[in-house]
């Protein structure tokens, strides 16, 4: 089977012939032992390049304008996006650009801000490379957007946006109805492009508990993560929901608003995948899991292999299980342990699999 083939029956509830293996995002030191080279940007070609030398089954490609992944070569140390955030580049948050600064503070300022346009056809130029380069390997594509939560707190700033759910919620409402429309928007244009599933990336959790309480969770976040799903569903694309943290409160409320996938499971944060694939295996494909913060970077080898057994075992069983760390591949992971998750989901991840393995 191909890797979108795999991709595919894995979100469908089937078994392919391997457990998928991809990861979210590489580091300086992959890409320079794998391309060698490494790319000043983040851009489509290299990450389907990386992808496609190693071997990995998916690629998760950003729409243009979502982050600071997308500053040109050439724009200076500190820049400002179409947005009106300004980011400055720095070595240690490589590939993600820094925020500095936030262009609204109120309700106010948001009276007079003119969302980005989400129809700019040059924003689907990646979606589209990296189609036409998989398209000869037959790896596959998800579509990534920024999550509507995370657009609209980048317009005011972190902590000064929970001051308005409380201060201003109209206004919230209002931010939070525009970011999911440019997010729904730019997701059916990639549908329409052909990308096998969409991701939006939203944090709803530090390593020990939710952001929100579960009341504002369902007052202000949950009906656009449904409006999500329900606009994706009328064009048959599954949505995956990546949150870091400790969001294990808020999966059956997402899961029922109609999400179809659900990464990274972090596990240092205290994400049980074990649990998850019991409670939910049957609605949403799980992705992720290994240890990124601990064991990729101080473990062996035979360590990491080991986990990967074990994450596949306790989530792999009948399909619905893609393999990857529990995040991404950060500079401090050394290449060997990479190369080891992979190798061990190839050994390791061949179907029919068993829970009791």
């Amino acid at each position: 089977m191909t890797g979108k083939e795999r991709l595919r029956c894995t979100m469908r509830h089937e078994q392919p012939d391997r457990v998928p293996i991809f990861e979210f995002l590489y580091s300086r030191p992959f890409y320079k032992e794998v391309l060698g080279f490494v790319p000043k940007v983040f851009g489509a070609e290299t990450i389907v390049a990386c992808s496609q030398k190693v071997g990995y089954d998916l690629v998760f490609i950003p729409m243009g304008g979502v982050s600071g992944f997308n500053a040109k070569e050439d724009s200076g140390e500190i820049y400002t996006d179409e947005w009106g955030i300004t980011y400055k580049k720095d070595p240690a948050t490589w590939p993600i650009d820094a925020t500095i600064k936030y262009p609204m503070q109120s309700g106010a300022d948001w009276e007079s801000y003119t969302i980005p346009d989400p129809h700019i056809p040059s924003r689907y130029d990646g979606i589209k490379t990296a189609l036409a380069m998989c398209a000869q390997s037959g790896t596959g594509v998800v579509g990534t957007v920024r999550g509507p939560y995370s657009a609209a707190w980048m317009l005011f700033g972190f902590e000064n946006f929970f001051y308005m759910m409380y201060d201003d919620p109209d206004t919230v409402d209002a931010v939070l109805t525009a970011t999911t429309d440019f997010a729904i928007t730019g997701g059916l244009h990639m549908a329409a492009l052909g990308v096998d599933a969409l991701l939006f990336a939203d944090d709803y959790g530090s390593n020990t508990q939710t952001f929100f309480s579960l009341p504002h969770f369902d007052r202000f976040i949950l009906p656009h993560i449904k409006r999500m799903c329900d606009a994706f569903a009328q064009v048959d694309m599954q949505l995956i929901m990546h949150s870091d943290g400790h969001v294990t409160d808020l999966v059956e409320r997402c899961v029922d608003a109609g999400i179809k996938g659900l990464h990274p499971i972090q596990r240092t944060a205290g994400m049980d995948i074990g649990a998850i694939k019991r409670e939910f295996g049957d609605r949403i494909t799980i992705f992720g899991n290994i240890d990124n913060s601990d064991l990729l970077v101080n473990g062996t080898p035979q360590q990491v292999a080991a986990q990967v057994k074990e994450c596949i075992a306790l989530a792999a069983s009948g399909g619905g299980y893609c393999l990857g760390s529990d995040h991404s591949i950060h500079d401090d992971v050394p290449n060997e342990n990479v190369f080891a998750i992979y190798e061990a989901g190839r050994k390791h991840g061949k179907y029919p699999i068993s829970s009791e393995e």
